[in-house]
């Protein structure tokens, strides 16, 4: 893993439930924000320039922040990194005009494969520090491609059941919804509580794993600032880049095999 750096200003981090599972002492190392939402990211405008990174963020009830605000930041002189969440998504829209995207998700969004912003979508709870009370399609195919792999489904049922599960809207689908439609295909109980105790790892939550993997590199500052080395290096594996790869291509391959 990257060292982390203590010689610079702490960046701004923007995030909730994407981060809550991650080593308190990466997250007692940034400024961390609420899941940011519009007009969160202007008064930024007036300290010096530095780094934040946009991970969570709030849209529906509340306006979501605007490719326009984060453009603000980066003619200011900000580094604006994104991941995971919204900051993916953001990161994807802006990435010509300097945003850096870490992670598999904002990978996702930049080649195209993932094109619609529900993919990501999920309710949270204002009231539990927006914990998320659904779960994102990226989500729902991570999980059952670990359950392939464990030998729990057939990847023939996988498509089967990411079919069913999108089906649910985002605002409902919980994984007790998942459970719900997955029973009706005649998915066995065991299975079932299997499938479900997947769903609650956070080592297979593509956003928390890409919190971690954009964190531990802007602190690192691999990727950023004076820190920055001549060779960009993968953000999962760490191995050297050439020029124009956003990632090495085992793990990008990785990506799709478990956020697709």
């Amino acid at each position: 893993m990257w060292p982390i750096s203590t010689s610079r200003l702490r960046p701004i981090v923007f995030g909730a439930a994407s981060v809550r599972p991650l080593d308190p002492a990466l997250l007692a190392a940034v400024d961390l924000r609420p899941p940011v939402r519009r007009g969160d990211l202007l008064p930024l405008l007036d300290g010096d320039p530095g780094t934040v990174v946009l991970v969570d963020g709030l849209f529906g009830g509340t306006m979501a922040v605007t490719p326009t605000e984060c453009r603000q930041l980066l003619d200011a002189g900000w580094t604006v990194v994104g991941c995971s969440s919204m900051g993916a998504l953001r990161a994807a829209d802006l990435w010509p005009l300097g945003a850096i995207g870490i992670g598999d998700i904002f990978t996702l969004y930049r080649l195209g494969t993932l094109t619609s912003d529900a993919d990501v979508a999920v309710a949270l709870d204002p009231d539990d520090g927006h914990r998320e009370v659904t779960v994102c399609t990226v989500h729902v195919r991570a999980v059952l491609a670990a359950a392939v792999e464990a030998g729990l489904i057939a990847p023939a049922q996988r498509a089967r059941l990411a079919r069913a599960a999108e089906g649910i809207h985002w605002s409902q689908r919980s994984w007790t919804a998942c459970r719900a439609v997955w029973s009706e295909l005649g998915v066995a109980p065991t299975v079932l509580s299997s499938l479900l105790r997947l769903g609650r790892e956070p080592r297979l939550h593509p956003k928390v794993r890409d919190a971690e993997t954009c964190l531990r590199a802007v602190l690192a500052g691999d990727w950023l600032g004076d820190g920055a080395t001549d060779t960009r290096r993968c953000p999962a594996c760490q191995k050297p880049l050439t020029a124009g790869m956003l990632f090495c291509s085992v793990c990008v391959s990785e990506a799709h095999e478990t956020c697709l």
